[in-house]
């Protein structure tokens, strides 16, 4: 501790390991969403937000699990609760294939009915290093040209902004959007919270 204390490194620092599992999710504003177009349009943007991640840490998850839910608080609106798990026959990262089978887990699970589901996510997990994958025999997939596309569509949003390249289905709807009506004025990033002064 003397040591440490004066700036003398005792013990070395390990890296952080990656993460077993990611999850990114959103509560939906007011009552909720009802329509699949707009759950459907969240759970892509949810799942392209976890590949991202994944490629990020050189990592890449073997199952998604997908999931949305009413509010348990409304007791005067109808409950619903969807919960599908996905397992890739190789572990990936690819944004495509990811968003892909996120959107057909959900169209599969949904429910008709007056639901407002509240909440939707999509969590990675069976997480491993990209360097160490289990390939299949019968895999179809191009795995050398899926990621020579996915490091330059990160290139690309890095060069010009986040999801300046997407995929279609993550749309560009505002009504899944995370509830912000008490946010912070954003003086530097929007052009409407800017400072007006008067002389």
């Amino acid at each position: 501790t003397w040591k440490e204390l004066r700036g003398e490194s005792c013990i070395e620092m390990e890296d952080e390991a990656y993460k077993k599992s990611i999850c990114t999710s959103r509560s939906f504003p007011d009552q909720g969403l009802n329509k699949i177009e707009d759950v459907e349009e969240a759970v892509a943007n949810f799942a392209s937000k976890c590949s991202k991640k994944l490629r990020e840490q050189h990592t890449v998850c073997a199952t998604i699990v997908v999931f949305a839910y009413t509010s348990r608080f409304r007791e005067d609106m109808p409950q619903s609760y969807i919960n599908e798990m996905v397992n890739f026959e190789v572990p990936t990262n690819d944004v495509q294939e990811m968003v892909s089978k996120a959107v057909v887990a959900l169209w599969k699970a949904w429910k008709s009915g007056s639901y407002y589901y509240k909440k939707a996510g999509v969590i990675a997990c069976n997480i491993s290093d990209d360097k160490f994958i289990q390939a299949n025999l019968f895999d179809t997939v191009d795995r050398e040209r899926q990621a020579a596309l996915s490091k330059m569509l990160d290139e690309i949003n890095k060069r010009n902004g986040e999801d300046t390249v997407r995929v279609a289905v993550q749309g560009y709807g505002n009504n899944w959007h995370i509830k912000n009506e008490y946010i912070s004025r954003q003086y530097t990033t929007n052009i409407k919270d800017i400072i007006i002064v008067k002389a």
